[in-house]
């Protein structure tokens, strides 16, 4: 399945947009009462299959970028600015774990 650049960075945005989403959803979720148990539950599952769509179109070439440390868009190691949140980046920045990229 091929994308053109454009489809590409439309396909990646809306994904970075619906993890962020979710991030921030499953954060509120987490300061509310313990009946939303089963709610977060939910968010969880819908953030890895979100994760599980992303690696099926993946190009292989994309696997060197690193999320985006403010919004998770997946960006080269040594970009300066996020094209999708228009953060600075730092290029020296760590690199994040396999834990924190959900990898």
């Amino acid at each position: 399945m091929a994308f053109s650049p454009s489809d590409r960075s439309t396909i990646e945005t809306s994904f970075a947009r619906a993890g962020e989403r979710l991030r921030d959803v499953d954060a509120l979720l987490a300061r509310a009462a313990p009946d939303v148990a089963a709610l977060r539950v939910a968010v969880l599952s819908a953030q890895g299959a979100l994760a599980e769509a992303h690696a099926v179109v993946a190009d292989p070439d994309e696997a060197i970028r690193v999320p985006c440390p403010y919004c998770g868009y997946r960006v080269m190691p040594k970009a300066t600015l996020c094209l999708s949140c228009w953060h600075v980046l730092d290029p020296s920045r760590p690199r994040a774990t396999a834990a924190e990229t959900g990898a």
